[in-house]
């Protein structure tokens, strides 16, 4: 469905492999029913001034009129908008993600808008690219997990120190002392003849 305007927007805008994912992170936007689905998208280029640019849209066609990249940069260039987000997760320059954005959005809309009507259901393509486009959105941004785990690698190596500090500790104070032997039998008989007095000896019978 997309295969034609993928290729052409691939070489040129210079976006080489990553168009395909930035056509899936623009469905997913586009579509993305919290903010209002497609009615909600187009909704933010009226509230622009362009409505009539996006009325030529609807239904595609020869009668499609450009929007420059200024306009697009006033609609979707916000903090956490359109253009932000295909620049952060996708690494795309920004002048180059708004030309392409700008060559694709009337068509897409148009493709989109078949006999000029907002569609009550998306084609199964459409649905399957935005899931697509809304798994990149979700995923880690490039360097995140990395620069998490070093900032609390320090603090990480500390604790277990201690706590292999108190174990260690612990085991020293809480191990029972060691039994003291009891004496052999041996033992026993000679401390104890060597402690007992010595018996008088007899005197001698006195002789009549």
């Amino acid at each position: 469905m997309f295969d034609v305007l993928i290729r052409e927007a691939s070489v040129r805008f210079g976006v080489g492999e990553k168009t395909l994912p930035l056509v899936q992170v623009m469905l997913a936007c586009m579509t993305d029913q919290e903010d209002g689905g497609l009615p909600g998208f187009l909704e933010q280029f009226k509230a622009a001034g362009l409505g009539s640019v996006v009325q030529s849209w609807l239904g595609g066609g020869p009668v499609a009129k450009p929007i420059t990249n200024t306009q697009l940069e006033s609609v979707l260039g916000s903090s956490g908008g359109l253009l932000e987000l295909l620049t952060s997760r996708l690494g795309v320059e920004r002048d180059s993600a708004t030309s392409a954005l700008s060559y694709l959005l009337p068509p897409i809309v148009g493709m989109l808008t078949p006999g000029g009507n907002l569609p009550a259901a998306l084609p199964a393509e459409v649905t399957r690219m935005a899931a697509a486009g809304a798994s990149l959105l979700a995923a880690p941004e490039p360097g995140t997990l990395g620069g998490g785990l070093m900032k609390w690698l320090p603090w990480v190596v500390v604790v277990l120190v201690v706590l292999f500090a108190l174990v260690y500790w612990a085991s020293q104070h809480d191990s029972p002392s060691a039994p003291v032997a009891a004496p052999t039998p041996a033992a026993s008989q000679a401390d104890t003849g060597a402690s007992a007095p010595a018996t008088p000896a007899s005197a001698p019978a006195s002789s009549s």
